[in-house]
């Protein structure tokens, strides 16, 4: 008897177990899963944004292409849009598919809101290494995009942004939490890659510079580059310069160190090194021999040195810090007015940049 109401009860705790755990449940065929997630200015209204979410449609056959089909909403928060955009479609909306998160370039041209991005945090479905960018001229246009090259919704996006696909310096890779640290962390502002929609391609080879609130700077290609180089986020390049003839050097190692010094009785500086190592890719008008590379090397290292202090005073007179130089003068200091000090200092001080080029190789050519 006592063996009879032992099994009894664990009989009637797992169907109690198995109902709960069914209450939220919804099987895959009846959820719809949301790949990217674009946020633009509301046009022709008086609500704030306009909430785009993209949904991928699986195919019933390996023969026909995965499709996708785009629902937008106007809404002063993401919240009410995202509620009135259910009511549009047939499915339960499942965000544990949204890799990528984009703001339109009206969007960050004025002063984000915390909470717009701050959603994307606190949603437990939407993974927090998602990556997040610019949609040029708007997040919907380049949501609209489809490479021919896709084989399903947001493929795309996934491989250039996640590395997987093409190597190039000129993107830059930014998750969403690190976005979101550098929102509010001291001395280091925020950096979001920018895609632009154009025709059936997605072009990104810039990136949009923060001061936490809204957008400040948007760096050219090579800016870009040389940026990537201090983030090590890539380190093939191709390093056009420019000396008795237009060469182009394809690297294959750069490293980029800085630190700030404080000698006594001097103001501080920046103190910024270079080291490039790669080898002769292309020469415009004729061959380069052995003999001569280190003239080119002297030359690609004053070129190098330039472009890389440019950078920098630009960041500077936009009062923009995406490398980190004053998280690292806190992370030097002891006293609590030290952060006040930096922010007095950084607007006036020096950079000094050393490159130094090496050039292994002058390829096939003899």
């Amino acid at each position: 008897m006592s063996r009879f109401i032992k099994w009894g009860g664990v009989v009637l705790l797992f169907a109690l177990l198995l109902e709960l755990g069914g209450c939220g449940f919804k099987d895959i065929e009846k959820r719809f899963f949301v790949v990217a997630i674009g946020v633009d200015q509301a046009k022709n209204s008086d609500k704030k944004f306009n909430i785009s979410l993209k949904f991928a449609i699986p195919s019933s056959s390996k023969d026909q292409p995965s499709q996708s089909i785009i629902v937008t909403q106007e809404g002063d928060t993401i919240s009410e849009a995202v509620r009135i955009i259910k009511t549009k479609v047939d499915r339960e909306i499942d965000f544990s598919h949204a890799k990528v998160l984009l703001f339109g370039q009206k969007v960050v041209e004025k002063e984000l809101p915390a909470g717009i991005y701050y959603w994307f945090a606190r949603r437990r479905d939407i993974q927090e290494i998602a990556w997040i960018g610019i949609g040029k001229p708007s997040a919907l246009a380049v949501l609209k995009v489809r490479p021919k090259s896709e084989h399903f919704p947001g493929d795309a996006l996934f491989l250039a942004l996640g590395k997987d696909g093409s190597e190039t310096p000129f993107i830059i890779s930014e998750f969403f939490f690190d976005f979101k640290k550098r929102t509010t962390e001291k001395g280091l502002d925020p950096v979001l890659p920018v895609l632009e929609a154009q025709k059936d391609l997605i072009v990104i080879n810039t990136v949009g510079i923060f001061d936490k609130k809204r957008l400040k700077l948007l760096l050219n290609p090579v800016e870009t580059m040389i940026l990537n180089f201090f983030m090590i986020n890539e380190q093939k390049s191709a390093l056009k310069v420019k000396a008795s003839q237009t060469i182009v050097i394809d690297t294959k190692k750069v490293k980029n160190t800085y630190k700030i010094m404080k000698p006594k009785g001097k103001p501080p500086y920046i103190q910024v090194n270079s080291k490039i190592i790669g080898m002769m890719e292309e020469a415009v008008k004729y061959a380069v021999y052995n003999q001569h590379v280190s003239g080119y090397e002297k030359a690609a290292e004053k070129e190098f040195s330039h472009n890389i202090k440019q950078m920098l005073i630009k960041f500077q007179k936009a009062n923009v810090d995406p490398i980190g130089f004053g998280l690292r003068w806190r992370a030097h200091s002891f006293n609590r007015d030290d952060w006040q000090e930096w922010k007095r200092i950084y607007p006036t001080i020096k950079f000094n940049v050393n490159s130094q080029v090496i050039i292994e190789d002058t390829g096939l050519i003899e």
